[in-house]
């Protein structure tokens, strides 16, 4: 083997874990969606300065996208005070848990669950980012089944949105990984780490209230590892901003 293909041979895969954004994407059900403007085109510029310019107005949790913990408390940072060490090739820890969502949308993980995984994958290193793999979005982001939307229920009278059916983190679980794994943050793929059938957000309370953020509408292929890879979070830096979109990697482990 020449160097050139050990060195070839040695570089690490890395995945996309976030959904490219456009006038589609999904996003919570009182966002406005996407929209684009364009300002310039090749053909309606001059010989010689043909150019393609284009704005967009879009809500900070539009698709993939990361929640500051000033999104729920108050004078808590924002997006552009996150630091580049919260961010940037940080531990990423997946806990696996299709099998059961497959069998209940209502999925809620439970500290028991945690504590099996890591039985299971290993202890969850400090500084992680823990993300749950629910299989949600990997089958369903992009229509009407990621909302899962219960036609049998009202809305609901203050926000005006019909109540849903996906998976997500329970309290307990939440507690535990910031008061006993000393975690970055979490992330999922679904639309919030909140069950929808909980009142409050509480989960959401309790990571940015613990100055942690959370990741939302991610995609978490069965090709990362449940532990070894580490995670690139890069999110647009708008001063003041509670949330932004964000394009997510893993980058997985070496291979020799």
């Amino acid at each position: 083997m020449t160097a050139e293909s050990a060195a070839v041979a040695c570089r690490r895969c890395c995945i996309d874990c976030s959904f490219p954004l456009s006038e589609s994407s999904t996003s919570w059900p009182t966002c406005r969606l996407v929209e684009r403007q364009v300002i310039l085109t090749p053909e309606t510029t001059k010989e010689g300065g043909a150019r393609n310019k284009q704005a967009f107005t879009l809500n900070g949790g539009s698709g993939t996208h990361i929640d500051a913990p000033s999104h729920f408390i108050p004078h808590g940072r924002t997006i552009d005070a996150l630091s580049a060490n919260e961010l940037v090739e940080i531990p990423l820890a997946i806990v696996d848990v299709s099998s059961f969502v497959k069998q209940n949308n209502d999925f809620s993980c439970t500290l028991q669950h945690i504590l099996d995984d890591e039985q299971l994958s290993g202890a969850i290193a400090p500084g992680s980012l823990v993300c749950l793999r629910t299989g949600w979005a990997e089958e369903r982001y992009g229509k009407q089944e990621y909302y899962n939307y219960d036609e049998s229920a009202p809305a609901d009278a203050a926000s005006a949105v019909r109540h849903m059916h996906f998976p997500a983190f329970g309290p307990d679980a939440a507690k535990f990984l910031v008061r006993e794994r000393s975690i970055v943050g979490i992330g999922i793929d679904t639309l919030s780490p909140d069950s929808p059938g909980v009142a409050g957000f509480p989960v959401h309370h309790i990571v940015l209230g613990s100055d942690r953020f959370i990741l939302e509408n991610l995609l978490l292929p069965t090709t990362i590892p449940a532990r070894g890879a580490s995670a690139i979070v890069s999110p647009i830096s708008i001063v003041g901003a509670p949330e932004a979109p964000a394009r997510v990697w893993a980058m997985l482990p070496a291979t020799a």
